[in-house]
């Protein structure tokens, strides 16, 4: 049994409370990032060379100056203001598609070394071979396709000095200077790709090693050429920047270079495309500049027209892609920082900066490893603040991901203080009160993620969620601490720390959230109207309305929920 708190009276209370609201406003500051949004920044860092990596023999803890420091050189890099701070404008930087491979080496005093990759990495010989291994399996384009654009991307700088590249034919005794593979997760290297987004490919300087400059893309990116409507991820664009490191080239922070460590989109014609100034000096640096430079670009055979777009044929077994901009779907929720949409064996990836990482959505199974393949359907999905741990929920069960991979076998409800063989249609975790909401048609329960136990006296009935609809698609928390319910086409949005829906609640969920145009038929439906209140009963605003005193004064929420008698309770 806990030990009972000692209760103030209510008199001195009163008089503290006066004594607080008649103190001078509190000077604003910046928000502090949130834990998990710092511990991602630093691995963020320290993967792509900002900051050393770990010392596996004592537990080293970065300092604010180094970690600042840090990101002022990763901002300077992405053309960002240099503030040294985690902001949201970082934050979605560092979410952006990008090469695998780091932008510093070695960060000694956080100072960038010439960006022509390490000393003395170049080839030795003036013609290197190349040849295509494996060839994209989530893609439209076919082999001759890919072949065609690899030959192209390696023109592109053959052109600019004296390499001449040749494609090896079937598999011989010899092996080509650049073998080229599409691979999936961990492919035998030290750089595993994440699925969908993300990292997209990867190449290894020049050098005597069996793997100096092979390069590999990322099979479960839909690779695309010729796109008119931005959809994948451009192949040619890809292969141009990642042949660059095979030839010895580091990364870029110019804002014309195909070097950049963040993918552009497409850059055009292949057969037209010349490298920027940056990439040619970078280049002819190493390798001298060619005997005559061509005023026209790289000859070869034409390459066959942009892939059309599939058509399934009636008897076709495959899972047609659901339309986004249909809405309804299983399961929203915001995993770091990133909004995904759960529908069937699909899901889409809203990046903080409100871009979408593709049109095509992923697929289920290939990006949540180890989730077993009956299950069909997520059904709701939050990240648990205290560890950051990922839960997937469908029936009566949820599983628990730490980053992409499988912890343990489902667990069920009934650990989260749920009844047994219930289900839950909405999942999310209130930053105000630090509860996880989880909900089913009219009614919801609650549990405390500090305590690891379900809070006593629920379920307690929907309504108290002014305006929220009954069995919601899902909800969610916004970045900026507001909340989400889903519903058929529509959201509501609660503004940060109430309960009470904006009053143009429901909005449309296609112009906001997934680059769909409004509806155009029908009304939107009517607001939930709100719980009768019992007499002498507080609601949940109520609640919130003791704990937060006047308006205006925010920053002494905590203290005088404290004082005032505790934190919303519904």
């Amino acid at each position: 049994m806990e030990p009972a708190m000692p209760v103030l009276g209510f008199p001195l209370r009163l008089r503290l409370l006066a004594g607080l609201l008649l103190l001078p406003p509190l000077p604003a500051r910046a928000p502090e990032p949130a834990a998990q949004d710092v511990s991602l920044g630093v691995d963020w860092l320290t993967r792509y060379g900002y900051l050393p990596p770990p010392d596996p023999a004592q537990a080293q803890l970065q300092s604010p100056t180094q970690l600042r420091d840090a990101l002022k050189v990763m901002q300077r890099f992405a053309g960002l203001p240099e503030t040294g701070l985690l902001d949201a404008t970082t934050l979605a930087t560092m979410q952006k598609r990008r090469c695998s491979l780091p932008d510093v080496r070695g960060v000694a005093g956080l100072v960038r070394r010439r960006r022509y990759a390490l000393g003395g990495s170049t080839w030795k010989k003036r013609v290197l071979t190349w040849r295509v291994r494996s060839f994209p399996q989530s893609s439209r384009l076919s082999p001759e396709t890919v072949r065609a654009l690899m030959r192209l991307a390696l023109a592109a700088w053959g052109m600019e000095t004296n390499l001449e590249f040749q494609e090896m034919g079937a598999p011989g005794p010899a092996e080509p200077d650049i073998l080229i593979d599409f691979s999936r997760a961990y492919h035998e290297d030290s750089y595993p790709f994440d699925g969908l987004g993300g990292t997209l490919a990867h190449a290894f300087f020049p050098g005597e090693h069996p793997i100096s400059g092979d390069t590999h893309f990322d099979d479960e990116e839909f690779w695309t050429f010729g796109s008119k409507d931005g959809e994948g991820t451009d192949l040619f664009a890809v292969a141009v920047h990642e042949f660059g490191h095979a030839l010895g080239l580091g990364h870029s922070s110019a804002p014309d270079s195909i070097m950049r460590p963040f993918y552009q989109g497409p850059v055009g014609a292949p057969q037209e495309f010349r490298l920027s100034q940056d990439d040619r000096d970078g280049l002819q640096q190493l390798y001298g500049k060619a005997p005559q430079t061509p005023d026209e670009a790289p000859t070869g055979k034409p390459l066959p027209p942009p892939p059309l777009p599939p058509t399934l044929s009636p008897d076709s077994r495959s899972v047609p892609v659901p339309n986004r901009c249909e809405g309804s779907f299983d399961a929203i929720a915001n995993i770091r920082g990133e909004i995904f949409f759960f529908k069937g064996p699909w899901f889409w990836r809203l990046q903080p900066s409100g871009q979408l990482v593709s049109p095509r959505p992923g697929r289920l199974h290939r990006f949540w490893e180890g989730l077993p393949a009956h299950v069909g359907t997520v059904q709701a999905a939050y990240a648990r603040p205290r560890d950051g741990r990922i839960l997937l929920f469908s029936g009566p069960q949820f599983w628990v991901f730490k980053d992409r991979q499988l912890e343990g076998p489902p667990r069920p409800l009934t650990a989260l203080g749920l009844p047994p063989g219930e289900e839950v249609d909405a999942v999310f975790s209130w930053p105000l009160n630090g509860r996880t909401y989880l909900v089913r048609g009219r009614r919801y329960w609650r549990y405390d993620e500090e305590a690891a136990r379900p809070d006593p006296g629920y379920p307690r009935d929907l309504g108290l969620w002014e305006g929220a609809p009954d069995a919601p698609d899902d909800a969610t928390v916004g970045n900026t601490g507001d909340i989400y319910f889903f519903k058929g086409i529509y959201y509501w949005r609660f503004p940060k720390d109430t309960v009470t829906a904006d009053p143009d609640s429901p909005h449309p969920v296609g112009p906001k959230w997934l680059d769909c145009p409004a509806p155009s038929g029908g009304p939107a439906p009517p607001r939930h109207p709100k719980t009768p209140r019992q007499p002498e009963a507080c609601d949940c605003q109520c609640e919130i309305s003791r704990a937060a005193g006047p308006p205006g004064r925010p920053l002494l929420l905590p203290l005088l929920a404290l004082l005032a008698g505790g934190i919303a309770s519904c």
